[in-house]
């Protein structure tokens, strides 16, 4: 049981990361019940689209990784395109988030940010260098934090639930989902995890299932209760802010000072950044393990480990803005090689089932919505 334990909240720290902040402002048009039906939506799409790798391994008996299927399983194309997406996206994320550690760590502490970064990559060289029991122990630390932390952090955003009016009523703008869908598709990014979880937990399905249920029903519920909250607490204390929330003219460091400002609780300042710090550490863990082994299948285990945690180090210390740069195209990598790849694998041994064919049309539809905002 405490191996299934560790591996919930290994998928739910890995979930639960920058989408803590991301997800209220992209979410502030659509209406709390839509955004309520599309949160229930992406926890099953969430679990089935981490499931149909873990079936593909479990069918061969094998613990690889999303690439190292198409790899085994696919042409070389497949595995080129598999292989592309998964590190555009799973670099680009340790890239984001060591850049919002730097943000964060660096206007709590008052460090300049390029030190920030260079520890963020020593340290989790630090990390991926542990025995695997010590490693899931920490990351379970870690995101108990941080869950403690949602938790003050809603109660007092959220305030005297009988202070909602009706200026928290959102404007439901179809226009918005081309955002809001690949946002929380991308915060739901745990199927990096599959080998990594089928061989902690030897390949049983039942167990492996448990875990994965349990590890997306939290952040669904986190992320429901964060977005009302947020929004809730802005449109009662401030309409002004609240339409500029609206209209997309706010930051989430504005954001994040207004939730401050406005609980008038001195002491929200600091448990708001330590929830983003722990939010961000967590999900740096998590995609770590999922980028770690397909590096090794052609990399030896030391030079992977350092190209994993000192490329983000670089892009960060030599790219301006990275930090927007690279999400802006998470949704449509994740996609690829998360539920189209996984998909045509089972496809091609006729094992996929109804459940998958609506983890494909989610992946097409998410694709389109990236490619909108190209055009």
């Amino acid at each position: 049981m405490k191996k299934i334990i560790h591996i919930a909240l290994l998928v739910a720290g890995t979930s639960i990361g920058v989408g803590i902040v991301a997800l209220p402002m992209v979410a502030v048009n659509l209406g709390l019940p839509l955004v309520t039906g599309l949160v229930a939506l992406m926890l099953f799409i969430g679990y089935r689209s981490f499931m149909m790798p873990v079936d593909v391994n479990i069918r061969h008996q094998s613990f690889l990784s999303i690439v190292e299927m198409s790899r085994e399983h696919a042409g070389r194309a497949t595995f080129f395109i598999t292989l592309s997406s998964y590190c555009l996206l799973l670099f680009g994320l340790l890239t984001a988030y060591f850049s919002c550690l730097a943000d964060t760590i660096g206007t709590f502490c008052n460090v300049p940010s390029r030190t920030v970064i260079m520890l963020c990559g020593i340290g989790l060289l630090a990390l991926v260098n542990l025995r695997n029991n010590i490693f899931s122990k920490i990351n379970s630390v870690c995101v108990s934090i941080l869950l403690l932390f949602i938790g003050i952090a809603i109660v007092h955003v959220c305030g005297n639930p009988s202070g909602v009016s009706s200026k928290t009523e959102t404007h439901l703008q179809l226009t918005e989902l081309s955002v809001f869908l690949p946002t929380i598709f991308t915060s739901f990014g745990m199927q990096v995890l599959c080998s990594y979880v089928c061989s902690y937990l030897d390949n049983d399905r039942k167990k492996i299932s448990k875990a994965a249920v349990i590890g997306v029903i939290i952040p669904a519920l986190i992320y429901t209760l964060w977005i009302f909250c947020v929004l809730k607490n802005v449109a009662t204390h401030d309409t002004e802010f609240y339409q500029r929330l609206q209209a997309h003219q706010v930051s989430v460091g504005e954001l994040i000072q207004f939730l401050c400002t406005s609980s008038h609780h001195p002491a929200l300042g600091v448990f708001l950044k330590v929830l983003t710090l722990f939010a961000v550490i967590t999900s740096t863990i998590g995609i770590a393990v999922g980028l770690l082994q397909p590096l090794q299948s052609f990399l030896s285990k030391n030079v992977s480990k350092i190209v994993l945690c000192f490329v983000p180090v670089l892009i960060n210390l030599t790219v301006r803005d990275a930090f927007m740069k690279v999400l802006s195209f998470g949704g449509m990598m994740l996609a690829i090689f998360a539920i189209f790849v996984p998909y045509y694998l089972l496809w091609k041994e006729k094992r996929h089932r109804a459940s998958d064919c609506i983890c494909l049309a989610f992946g097409i539809a998410i694709v389109l919505c990236e490619l909108k905002q190209f055009f």
